[in-house]
């Protein structure tokens, strides 16, 4: 058996089934699944893996046609990554299934349910019918955010990265190509850029930060958005904090690699701020369906409901009614979600300025551009006290 070319299949299974049993994101999953592949394998395993789960269902469907009832883990999964690589990549049909029935063995199942798999798939190739969502297909774009404080020149990044021709957003975001390098590289572990999207620059372009601010991220963590902000406001005063402790130690990627001396992490639950002090702004990235992310966050595709999206609606209002308590008078409240939802955006907006007379809104955008996630964001102003 040939692990060399069965690992990208093993770690993109790996990453799936442990995102079934109710673990992390997907993504998430790869990073560890994969730590130890080569490039070209890595990245064979982010492409099966995130687009077996966003086409999750048409193949459930398809597989629906070829068998009474759907089978049991880990065949299920095997079938469902090796029937997406059969009828969605150009991996060539025999490698496909060979590579399935593989890993069948791998996993230790029995005889019988090898050559189950097996006739299921090579059933699959002949009929071969299935018409895709191009949309749900699409792999994500990756994007750095040049830290101005370390390297002004954004030219210089793209020089020391070796990117022909980029594309470029608000002359700090680049679009790369190669995710794994970009990591590698020793500019990353220095701080002289981080991973994030430019959806996040309409959010930044609505906080009015200035020397001397204080800003509280009610909802920071992995710290984007404050990396962000406090790059570019060295003199404003930041605290980020999280309700989850797990989530809250992603935030020490702010002091220990960007070494950023103006942010302060804590442990915090924004229903209920434990602070005396308020703030000039105060920023809710609020917990969402991830409908606006699904390029990056696949799994929204299978969780999504009227029913979860009514408790999430809960959630962000009861998070940002906390933590408008800690603006002060004529300070700044950014809400913000990765969904453009009505129940997750302008309904949650609309249900809080009628229980909070002291609030205006001022702005919203929704982001609505080619290569950007798709954000709702809302600037709301205290107006008195």
């Amino acid at each position: 058996m040939n692990l060399q070319g069965l690992s990208p299949r093993i770690a993109a299974l790996n990453a799936l089934l442990n995102w079934k049993k109710g673990g992390d994101f997907v993504q998430n999953n790869l990073q560890q699944t994969c730590e130890n592949l080569p490039q070209h394998n890595r990245a064979l395993a982010y492409e099966i893996a995130l687009g077996t789960c966003r086409l999750l269902t048409e193949l459930d469907e398809m597989l629906k046609t070829l068998m009474r009832d759907l089978p049991k883990e880990p065949c299920r999964t095997i079938l469902e990554i090796s029937l997406y690589q059969l009828l969605h990549t150009r991996i060539p049909p025999y490698a496909a299934v060979s590579s399935a029935v593989n890993l069948a063995k791998y996993m230790r199942l029995n005889g019988h349910t090898v050559k189950f798999i097996n006739a299921v798939l090579r059933t699959a190739e002949k009929k071969n019918n299935v018409i895709f969502d191009i949309e749900k297909a699409k792999p994500p774009t990756q994007w750095i955010r040049v830290n101005k404080q370390k390297i002004n020149n954004i030219k210089e990044v793209i020089a020391k990265l070796e990117l022909k021709d980029p594309e470029i957003l608000f002359n700090k975001f680049i679009l790369v190509e190669n995710t794994r390098e970009t990591l590698k590289n020793p500019m990353f572990k220095k701080g002289f850029y981080s991973f994030q999207n430019p959806a996040s620059f309409f959010m930044a372009s609505l906080c009015e930060i200035k020397a001397g601010h204080k800003i509280w991220d009610a909802c920071a963590a992995p710290g984007g958005k404050t990396a962000m902000l406090a790059e570019e406001n060295p003199k404003a005063f930041f605290i980020a904090s999280d309700c989850n402790e797990e989530r809250a130690e992603k935030l020490l990627d702010l002091q220990n690699r960007l070494k950023l001396k103006n942010v302060n992490i804590i442990l915090a639950n924004a229903e209920n701020p434990p602070f005396s002090q308020k703030f000039d702004c105060v920023i809710v990235d609020a917990p969402c369906s991830n409908m606006g992310v699904i390029s990056r966050r696949p799994e929204a595709l299978q969780t999504f409901s009227k029913e979860k999206v009514s408790e999430l609606s809960k959630k962000q209002l009861a998070v940002l009614q906390g933590a408008s308590v800690s603006v002060k008078e004529n300070g700044i409240l950014i809400y913000s979600v990765c969904s453009q939802e009505k129940e997750e955006s302008t309904e949650v907006i609309e249900k809080f300025l009628k229980d909070n007379l002291a609030f205006t809104q001022e702005e919203s955008i929704f982001t609505d551009s080619p290569q950007i996630d798709k954000f709702f964001i809302a600037k709301l102003r205290r107006i008195q006290n």
